[in-house]
């Protein structure tokens, strides 16, 4: 048996580290923060020291045999359940958040596992590397792929009627302004069609180009637009 000294060590690096990672993910305002990436890390890093070191004891009793990496597999395949809790389908922009919040949390259990097996310079360097990913890779995103991080904008069309050629029309001036459309939808309420339309607007000048020329559509009564939050611009 370790002494106390060293589980305690293995145990609070775990702590540490974790709580580093989960840092990193609060600065974004990410649902799994530093308290549960820390919890992950401790909890994972406490049953693998079970794991290991919990039932020794028993190895005294005749025809008993202890396997230390029962528990442990038991938590790798535990965690994918708090993980899928992180992830969200957006229905209206058919998009999927949470995955690297997920990945997050899976990294941190890792962590935790391998401060709880003695491999702690293993932990350290994975968490560097995990940071590395989670901020330096974020800013190389920006740079070579800056029209995905793009603000949504959501825009809503009333009209006294649209067919289907003036919801194409409405794209087709859209994307020549340079808007990315991400999703559309289209429903009537009493004597009106309103478009939902989700989309990235590059700059304010863009957006009121876009709500002069929709204004000049036929049938069309208001154009409003607003961010993610729902305040926005009204232009009747």
């Amino acid at each position: 048996m370790i002494p106390l000294s060293t589980f305690l060590l293995r145990l609070g690096l775990a702590l540490l580290l974790g709580a580093l990672i989960g840092l990193e993910r609060e600065s974004t305002e990410k649902a799994a923060g530093l308290r549960t990436n820390a919890l992950v890390a401790l909890g994972s890093c406490l049953f693998t020291l079970i794991s290991g070191y919990g039932f020794l004891d028993l190895l005294s009793i005749a025809h008993i045999q202890v396997d230390p990496t029962r528990i442990a597999s038991y938590v790798v395949a535990g965690i994918g359940f708090l993980g899928a809790g992180s992830i969200v389908m957006k229905r209206d922009a058919h998009t999927v958040r949470g995955l690297t919040t997920a990945a997050a949390i899976w990294l941190v259990a890792a962590i935790g596992m391998a401060c709880g097996a003695g491999l702690l310079l293993v932990a350290i360097l994975t968490t560097v590397l995990g940071l590395l990913v989670l901020f330096f890779l974020r800013l190389l995103e920006r740079f070579l792929l800056p029209q995905q991080f793009q603000k949504s904008q959501h825009m809503q069309i009333e009209a006294v009627t649209l067919g289907e050629q003036s919801v194409s029309q409405i794209c087709e001036a859209l994307a020549h302004l340079g808007i990315r459309v991400k999703s559309l939808s289209v429903r009537k309420e009493q004597a009106l069609e309103k478009i939902h339309i989700a989309c990235a607007i590059p700059d304010a000048a863009t957006l009121a180009r876009a709500i002069d020329q929709l204004r000049a559509f036929p049938g069309i009564q208001a154009v409003s637009v607003g961010a993610e939050d729902g305040a926005g611009t009204d232009a009747s």
